[in-house]
């Protein structure tokens, strides 16, 4: 095999991208939760990653990369969205409007909603770590289930955990219940357990619930869930022994290699580290914050380069931050991963991609289901392949390997979506 090579890993769904090179080895997303995802690189004898890269804190993502870091996977560097951090530190600076979230995922407010205390007084006590993850554990409940645990406020961020995952139980108790959780918050409880382990816990139950919550177009209370758990989920994470540097996205080009690694974020640049002020933060601050997890041209791009070859990694942008008229250059074979997975809505990204030769290039689309529409600019690019067929129902590892003089198919089918 060459030096180089290129994995598309067939997670359950969403991106997960794998590129070594004589520099090192990197992850580009990696999938939603619950993706084997660990598995699948101990399988391909993958050893120590130089760096994860979240390219978006969207659930087909970030889901994955947070796997990687709950099993302790041997990962030099995480870079993540600032956007992640925005949402945690909204969730510090919440300011006790419970009516107005309720309001804002289109629920009744109940009586109760305010509690004994007055609305404006912080749910979780605010000097102490895990207070954005508690806060936000209390907001996801009340989007997923329509109301707030019955806790006395304010709370401990454990003590709020361990509240939203009793919540949670008891919503299933009408249908069976689920008499093992029950009897391990019961034991967590006693043990008073780490606050950090009760938040990866809680966040992913939180994540198991906005799953379940209807997809509707119109709706985003669904996509508000599901950040919310991941960032619960996060902060507990980071909580623990991992490097972690944040990448903000500055909407404009920036034509610059990250210092000692072969990669530049052509959006973006690593965010300033230190202690950052938490501000006060309404309902609405908070359910922005969230869906911009998942909002459209959100993404961040990442473009590998050596002398012979390039990848880029195209996430959800619509590479607007090039500016009118201007275009990215392509002169060296190059593999592009599809932007907004290979779907329709980013279409004018592929315009503004110039390739030298476009024979020379390979294009890789994976997608969120097999139902898929598939984007009309991707259909026309002369040499494409696709991680799951929607012509026959497949799932296929697309592998290549640059030559020297191009790169080879190793595995994988040419894309034959309808």
């Amino acid at each position: 095999m060459g030096s180089t090579v290129f994995r598309a890993l067939p997670v359950r769904r969403g991106d997960a991208f794998l590129l070594r090179t004589g520099r090192g080895a990197y992850l580009f997303d990696g999938g939603c939760l619950d993706s084997a995802l660990p598995g699948m690189l101990r399988e391909r004898l993958v050893g120590k990653l130089r760096s994860v890269v979240c390219t978006s804190a969207s659930p087909e993502r970030l889901g994955g990369v947070l796997d990687l870091m709950d099993e302790g996977y041997p990962v030099g560097e995480y870079w993540l969205p600032e956007s992640l951090l925005d949402l945690i530190l909204a969730g510090r600076g919440f300011d006790g409007g419970f009516p107005d979230w309720l309001v804002r995922c289109s629920l009744p407010v109940p009586a109760e909603a305010a509690f004994p205390i007055p609305s404006t007084l912080p749910p979780v006590a605010g000097d102490m770590p895990l207070t954005g993850g508690a806060t936000l554990a209390l907001l996801c409940a009340a989007a997923c289930l329509g109301e707030l645990p019955p806790a006395p406020r304010p709370m401990t961020p454990a003590s709020a955990f361990l509240a939203v995952m009793k919540q949670l139980l008891d919503d299933k108790s009408g249908e069976g219940g689920d008499r093992l959780g029950g009897l391990l918050l019961a034991t967590l409880d006693r043990r008073r357990g780490d606050a950090a382990d009760l938040a990866v816990l809680c966040g992913r139950m939180l994540a198991a619930e906005a799953e379940k919550l209807p997809v509707a177009g119109r709706d985003p209370r669904r996509d508000v869930a599901r950040g919310l758990a991941l960032a619960v989920l996060a902060e507990g994470l980071m909580a623990r022994d991992v490097t972690i540097r944040f990448f903000r996205q500055t909407n404009r080009l920036e034509n610059r290699f990250i210092p000692l690694h072969p990669l530049m974020c052509l959006n973006g640049l690593p965010a300033p580290g230190g202690k950052r002020k938490v501000l006060p933060a309404s309902a609405g601050t908070v359910f922005r914050a969230a869906r911009a997890l998942s909002g459209a041209g959100a993404g961040l791009v990442f473009r590998y380069g050596s002398g012979r070859c390039g990848a880029l990694f195209c996430s959800d942008s619509t590479m607007a931050f090039l500016g009118r008229g201007n275009v990215l250059p392509v002169d060296r074979p190059t593999v592009i991963s599809a932007p907004q997975l290979g779907g329709v809505g980013n279409d004018e990204a592929y315009a503004r991609i110039a390739s030298r030769d476009p024979h020379r290039d390979v294009w890789v689309r994976s997608h969120l289901s097999f139902g898929r529409k598939v984007s009309e600019e991707f259909r026309s690019l002369p040499v494409k392949y696709c991680l799951r067929n929607c012509a026959d129902r497949t799932v296929q590892e697309v592998l290549l390997t640059f030559s020297g003089k191009g790169w080879e198919k190793r595995s994988g089918a040419d894309c034959s979506c309808p």
